[in-house]
This record gives C-alpha cells, structure tokens and sequence, in this order.
C-alpha cells in the first residue's frame, strides 16, 4: 500500500474514481444532484488542476494500482486545511482513512504548523464522531451557498497537534 501525491496526468482518472466515491458517500446525506454537482465544482479535472495551481495537495492512497482513497489539504496562514478524505466504500472500516488523515498531520507538522482544521456536513455523524474521537472540536458553523440553490451545512472543527 502506498500514498501518492496527484499528478495532471491522473487528473482524469483520479476524477472518475473520486467523483465516483464521494457521490456514493453523499447522495444518502444530500440527494444524488447536489452530490453530483459538487462533483463538477470541486472533484472535476479543471477544478483539481485549479486547486492543485493555487497550492492544494490531493494524496492517493493505492494498492496494486487500484484507487482504495483519497484526501486533499493545503497549508494556509496558520493551520492545514483538511478539505477532503474519503475511502471506497468497500475498503472502509480498515483503518485506511486513518492513513490518509496521519498523512495530513504529517504534511502539517513538516510545513511547521500546529493546527489542522476541517469541515464536517452538520448531518455526517459517522465522520462528525471519527473527527470528535481523533480530537477534533468544534470551533463555529457555517452555511456556504455554493449555487444551483445549494448550500454546504457544515461545522468547522480544528485540532492542535
């Protein structure tokens, strides 16, 4: 098993895979529109490019070649932002989102940074209560218009490394 950084050459498959998973994550939580829309603003090959031009990292984590999970971060001001983590749904419950989010950590400490924050879908409670048990708290609301008619309802939590 290996953690690889996203590459534009990758962009396109990654794509697939990642609007793939978070589709299937979130119609549940969201409907199948909003989930698919998201995926056109923030997992398509132009948004990746443009996230990864403006300082993103998308790390992959493989085996075999096979695409098992992904997250995104980017190093602000003053913390990291965790801004996407998600596994295949057949590959949960193995401790692989762990892996990603050590990977996270890491990257943050190496940029000298102290804090990692993240945003959690207020109605998320399986990943809502994954943040509370790694020690993340709950630091403020928010509810972003994000177009179409759509909003993210989410919490900001952060944690001190």
């Amino acid at each position: 098993m290996e953690i690889t950084t996203l590459t534009p050459e990758r962009y396109e498959t990654f794509s697939s895979f990642a609007g793939s998973v978070f589709v299937d994550y979130y119609t549940s939580l969201i409907g199948k529109e909003q989930a698919e829309y998201m995926v056109s603003l923030f997992l398509s090959p132009e948004a990746i490019g443009k996230l990864c031009a403006e300082g993103a990292v998308f790390r992959v984590l493989e085996e075999n070649g096979k695409m098992l999970g992904f997250c995104e971060y980017v190093k602000e001001e003053e913390r990291v932002f965790l801004s996407k983590l998600y596994v295949r749904k057949e590959e949960r419950h193995q401790g692989l989102g762990k892996i990603l989010y050590e990977d996270c950590v890491r990257y943050a400490k190496e940029s000298g940074m102290d804090r990692v924050y993240l945003t959690v879908n207020k109605y998320n409670t399986p990943s809502y209560e994954i943040y509370l048990h790694l020690g993340f708290k709950v630091i403020d609301a928010v509810v972003n218009d994000i177009g179409n008619g759509y909003v993210m309802d989410d919490y900001i939590m952060e944690k001190t490394l």
